[in-house]
């Protein structure tokens, strides 16, 4: 005879007196219905003090360039601000959908230190050429990246602190997806005005957040064309920096030069800087 499983030794009893497993899961009541996402209102000053040329981000409307909760948001892909001549651009890492709100404002999220956040990409928008991918050289494994410092904000813009808050949170962010190993950075000076130079305090809190992984797969900071005030705030913010960092550290003055070291022919650079 052929012993069914219930009659095994050690069963209690036999299979029959118990009852048919169901073989599907019964549903009821109404469908659930998913969540919209709602931004988080933003809160990216990078301190406290207040300043003679610009306006905290908590002072102005929070209603024109923080979402409220009760927007709704729409999901949109925007992938301008990481282009690149090369496909392995594409191999980078994961870029989330872009949201949109109801006034039409859109805003990407960045994983940066363990936290996320939110960036309000609408207003960045005339200076996202900032930071560039510019290919790889060498065996193809040394990423180019480069700062182009004349499409900076001047710090006569409306918001100006609001702006460099996200700028810099847009900056940090996509670094961290643009680089997957070693790398060089071109900090492009030229045609940039004293207005547009960055704050000590907001080049300051770039060094600080930058991962580690990033200082140390970096091979080289290439400072092209700088100005007596790019040298002299660069004195300024060295006691910030390690030593280790300030070695990669190079002062270039012209394009020929630099052309001793990345193929200047295919990088991006503006018509007004080469010429």
């Amino acid at each position: 005879d052929t012993q069914s499983p219930g009659d095994e030794e050690g069963s209690p009893g036999a299979e029959g007196n118990r009852p048919v497993p169901p073989t599907s899961l019964a549903l009821t009541g109404d469908t659930i219905r998913k969540k919209r996402l709602v931004a988080p209102t933003l809160s990216l000053t990078l301190d406290k003090t207040s300043t003679d040329r610009s306006v905290k981000s908590d002072e102005f409307d929070a209603s024109a360039l923080s979402p409220s909760p009760d927007d709704d948001l729409e999901m949109d892909i925007n992938l301008e601000a990481l282009e690149t001549p090369s496909d392995k651009h594409a191999e980078m890492g994961h870029l989330d959908l872009d949201q949109v709100d109801s006034n039409g404002r859109r805003w990407r999220r960045f994983h940066i230190g363990g936290q996320d956040y939110q960036v309000n990409m609408s207003v960045l928008e005339p200076y996202l050429q900032v930071l560039s991918h510019g290919g790889y050289y060498g065996d193809g494994s040394t990423a180019i990246i480069m700062f182009t410092s004349c499409y900076l904000p001047e710090n006569t813009t409306e918001h100006y602190e609001y702006v460099m808050d996200n700028l810099f949170r847009y900056i940090i962010g996509t670094l961290d997806l643009m680089v997957s190993e070693n790398y060089i950075l071109v900090y492009l000076c030229g045609m940039a005005p004293r207005n547009k130079m960055p704050g000590i305090k907001w080049l300051r809190q770039c060094y600080m957040s930058i991962d580690r992984r990033l200082k140390k797969d970096l091979k080289g900071l290439f400072v092209v064309h700088p100005a007596w005030y790019v040298r002299a705030l660069i004195t300024v913010i060295k006691p910030f920096i390690s030593e280790k960092f300030s070695r990669k550290m190079r002062f270039i003055h012209s394009l020929q030069e630099m052309a001793e070291f990345v193929p200047v022919a295919q990088l991006q650079i503006p018509d007004c800087i080469r010429q």
